[in-house]
């Protein structure tokens, strides 16, 4: 079973060089993974050539295009077709894992279902811009509690950040939700075509859970494991946040839920299977 890492990414090349070398520490490395950037900003270029010059081996492809406003779910779904593996696997450009994430989420994905490690774990801003991180990613000191619980404004139990498997177990059971998150989620590569990708009208706000309402809607349940699929995310402003247009994407999957819809309204991968037949 391959699994290929979907990165979504935008402007934030020194961000992206902590995730990737969050990838490159893993216990069980990804097959593939591919860089799925909304514009073509060269920050993300040069962080891609300062990992391949710490000897990077991982399978990577990197994919731009132009911007024509919140292009990220068009991004994600050419990812999607150019993805060489049975599971995908949805993160963000800002999302470091842990060095048992791809593991984890190998070990405890099977059919009928997708995986979400749910809501974040941030590192406020304000600290991770005045500090290198990439030696405490290297020596995964940055996932200990320790470690966290002494930057000001971390406010996170211990729990979530927990290695003890069966801990984390007992509590992924007593957190349940069934949602798919944008930045930390995994989903069979064929049940993602079967619903023809991601709603590339969606805005920010809504989008990814659109995604885990119509993969419902052909049988998949999402099982959430938050402390079991640890990622941490160097936290940032939204200034392409509209709450009108978060609006209009709720009022959307409400249509979506109630109807029992399961294809996006605009999708590249809806537009190449209906031509294919």
């Amino acid at each position: 079973m391959k699994i290929t890492v979907i990165i979504s990414a935008h402007r934030k090349g020194r961000e992206l060089e902590c995730v990737l070398t969050g990838y490159a520490m893993q216990t069980r490395k990804p097959d593939q993974i591919i860089i799925a950037q909304d514009g073509r900003d060269p920050a993300i270029g040069a962080a891609l050539e300062a990992v391949r010059r710490r000897g990077w081996t991982i399978p990577l492809l990197y994919q731009n295009q132009e911007q024509r406003g919140f292009g990220k779910y068009r991004a994600l779904n050419r990812a999607v077709l150019a993805a060489s593996g049975d599971l995908l696997l949805f993160t963000d450009g800002d999302c470091v894992p842990r060095d048992d994430y791809v593991a984890n989420y190998v070990r405890l994905m099977r059919r009928g279902i997708f995986l979400s490690g749910g809501s974040h774990v941030s590192i406020p801003e304000a600290y991770h811009l005045r500090h290198d991180l990439l030696e405490a990613v290297r020596d995964q000191s940055l996932f200990d509690y320790g470690y966290l619980s002494a930057i000001p404004g971390f406010c996170k139990s211990a729990n979530r950040l927990t290695r003890n498997r069966w801990l984390a177990r007992a509590l992924d059971l007593l957190t349940q939700r069934n949602a798919f998150s944008g930045s930390n989620s995994c989903a069979w590569r064929d049940d993602v075509l079967a619903v023809g990708g991601f709603d590339e009208q969606m805005a920010y706000g809504g989008g990814d859970l659109n995604m885990g309402l119509r993969l419902n809607h052909i049988g998949v349940r999402g099982v959430r494991a938050r402390h079991t699929l640890v990622s941490l995310h160097l936290d940032h402003e939204r200034s392409y946040y509209c709450a009108d247009k978060e609006r209009a994407n709720h009022d959307w999957n409400r249509q979506v839920r109630h109807g029992r819809l399961v294809l996006p309204r605009e999708s590249q991968i809806r537009t190449d299977f209906a031509q294919a037949v």
